[in-house]
This record gives structure tokens, sequence and C-alpha cells, in this order.
């Protein structure tokens, strides 16, 4: 059901009403606090009175939501959502995350957002939840589930020495896959959304279930300005590089000669190219264009908010990525996505058939290690050709799916 659609359509019932003018002597002005769209300091989205309002929604099974970790892993982690509304079908939730990942989680779905600071350990003092999905493994987020007031808790919570330990029976396996690298990197074959919906028992069908992302129209609007500007007509097989990956382990990005080497294929072939990044790729971006200067390949700029990153994307036929946040978007944004793994685990990753892995055929990985002196690395043991070969098999079924 649409949230907007409430199924109150004469207001909500006389007992959901609570007046408190009425012992001041002033005139009725009843109020649902139970509404979803109350807010309370300023009037609702809807700017009407209470009493006879189509909109009223209550909120229904109250559910907190935490996990601020990676970028890459909160989205992610929306995969999950589908299955909490089947579940809890008229649920209220509340999503707490790194106020970076805020614009990741889909306000479509998600009633509230809230980031980690002092002002919401106010909130989790005062406020009561139906049920705590709590699912980052770092003690100061599993900290926050053992605050949060709750009959029921699921995933992660620290005890009063500061351990990490699981909150539910369903939660072992998950919680044994990150303390046991056998059963992480050489047995697990299950992907992140099969084992985190087990974990915290939420029904979870890849066949229905999916990525969620809102992107603003402003954000899509601007992402068509800058491909018009750049040359790029609306439906041409675009190729977008998404050349960076996250700092924390070593390897998780493919080799800069490799793109480069990448790049001189599809140019060859005269395949528009998007160079995508953020700030850490900046000065990996200017000198892939530079090298190249080539019509064919386009430099948009990384100084982009994460909409506007995302409507980029989603204007790209195929994504040539790491395994990092541009990885998500792109299969986010139904693009067609070429995942590079070198040190991190491929398994694990769910691609929807919209896209396929480039695995490093070195024995070693995967091994999530911080530094590396193997040369030839993970990463620099995958050749361009095996990656071009992809980037033409997935533009041609880019291109059937669309006829």
């Amino acid at each position: 059901m649409n949230k907007d659609q409430g199924a109150f359509p004469s207001g909500p019932p006389s007992e959901k009403l609570v007046d408190f003018q009425a012992v001041r002597g002033l005139s009725p002005f009843p109020v649902a606090l139970d509404c979803r769209y109350y807010i309370g300091d300023r009037p609702c989205r809807f700017q009407r009175d209470c009493p006879g309002c189509p909109h009223y929604s209550p909120q229904g099974t109250r559910i907190l939501i935490l996990k601020t970790g990676a970028l890459g892993d909160v989205l992610r982690t929306t995969i999950l959502l589908g299955g909490i509304k089947r579940q809890f079908p008229e649920s209220h939730i509340t999503w707490i995350t790194a106020t970076s990942a805020m614009p990741l989680v889909p306000r479509s779905l998600v009633d509230r957002v809230w980031p980690v600071s002092p002002e919401t350990l106010g909130r989790l003092h005062v406020e009561s939840f139906d049920l705590v999905l709590s699912l980052d493994k770092e003690p100061e987020v599993a900290a926050l589930a053992m605050l949060a007031k709750a009959p029921e808790k699921r995933g992660m919570g620290v005890n009063d020495r500061g351990a990490v330990y699981p909150l539910n029976p369903e939660m072992a396996y998950y919680f044994r896959l990150g303390l046991d690298n056998h059963l992480k990197f050489h047995v697990n074959r299950r992907t992140y959304p099969d084992l985190l919906a087990e974990a915290v028992r939420i029904p979870y069908d890849p066949a229905r279930d999916d990525y969620h992302l809102d992107i603003a129209e402003k954000d899509r609007e601007e992402a068509r300005r800058i491909f018009l500007a750049q040359g790029l007509e609306p439906g041409q097989p675009v190729v977008g590089i998404n050349s960076g990956a996250g700092g924390v382990f070593v390897n998780k990005d493919w080799t800069f000669f490799g793109y480069l080497d990448l790049i001189r294929e599809l140019d060859r072939e005269k395949i528009p190219v998007v160079l995508l990044g953020g700030d850490r790729e900046s000065q990996r971006v200017s000198e892939l264009h530079r090298r190249l200067k080539s019509p064919y390949v386009k430099d948009v700029g990384t100084q982009h908010s994460l909409g506007l990153f995302s409507a980029l994307a989603e204007n790209c036929r195929v994504i040539v990525t790491g395994d990092t946040l541009g990885m998500h978007v792109g299969l986010a944004v139904r693009s067609r996505v070429i995942a590079i793994f070198g040190s991190t685990q491929p398994h694990e990753i769910e691609m929807f058939d919209r896209g396929e892995k480039v695995v490093t055929p070195i024995e070693c990985a995967p091994c999530y290690r911080r530094s590396c002196d193997i040369h030839p690395s993970c990463m620099e043991l995958i050749r361009h050709e095996t990656v071009m070969d992809a980037v033409r098999r997935q533009l041609a079924l880019s291109h059937s799916s669309r006829t």
C-alpha cells in the first residue's frame, strides 16, 4: 500500500484523537499522535487538520534498523526492506545510520532516517519500538540496540564487558562468518542479503527483493544535462568506468593501467565512456582523461552528491567497477554491472542477473588484507582483455533487453 493513501478515508477514529486545547479552554484542536505523518512542531506534509484527514496512517509495528557501516553496505541492506514490508505491511520504520549514508536510505519505504548523534541517543532514551534489527557487528552500533526500548531485538548486541554477541539464534551463522576466515573465504557461497535476512528472520526472495534507492528528479535532470553537455544522447550505449574503491582493504580497486588499457579498447571500438568517481578518485579520473585525450572518453567530474552520482550511473548502459559503492549503485539503478574482485569475497554479492563478476585467478584470494607485498598482485593478474569481453557481453545483453 502506498503510504500516502490512508486506510481511513474518513480520518482517524475518535479514540485516536487527543485534544490538548480543552484543558486550557481553547477551541478544539484534536491531533492523531499515532499517525506516521504527525510531526508536532509544524504541520504535516498534507497541511490538514487531523479530524477527517484521509491520509491518516497509524504507525503499526514500530521497527528500528541499525545499520551505519560502509556506504555500499548500507545500500545493499535496503534489499531487506521488501521482506520487512511483507512481514509487517503496516510498519513504521526508523533507520539510524552514518550521516554520510543518509541519502542512500529510501524515504519511500523508511519513515525516519536518523544520524548517529547525541540527539538520536536522546530519542532512544524516550521512544519505544516493537522490533529492533541490529545489523552492524561494531560494538559502538550494537550498543545502540541495547539502549533501544523494544520487546524483541534481532541481530547483534553487546554485553556489559563490551563484547559483541548475537541476540537471536538465527544470527549464529552470520556472526561466525565474521570470526571464521575459512568459513567466510572458502566455504560460504551464500549472498549477503540471503545471509542477513536469515539472521534477522526477515523473508527474502531474490526474484522479488532488490535494492531500493530513491533518486530525486532534480538529480536526474542534472545528470541528463551533464550528459547532453558532453555530447551524449539519451539511449546511447555508454559504459561507465568507476575506477576507485574504498581504502580499508588493499586491492579492492583494479589497477590504473588495467582501466587505461580497457578504455583504449573501448575507444578503438568508438564506445562512449564516462569516467565516474568521488573525491578519492579525482586524481585518477583526471589522469585517465589526460592520457586518453579521446572524444569518446568523458570526464563528468567527481565532486557530486550521492544523488547526482547515482543519476549519472543510471544513464550508463554498463558500469565497470570494483567491489565498492559504485557497484551497488550500478545494480540499484538497474545498469548492467561488471564487478572486478581481487581481495574481497565475490560470492556474497547478489547480481540479480544484471551483470557478471570478473574474479582474480590468484590462489590466496579472498584475503581482506590491509596491505600486501605479493607481485603480481591479485588485481594485476586480471587482464583487460577479460574485462573487455565482459563489456561486450553485457552491452549485447543491455541492447537485447531494450528491444
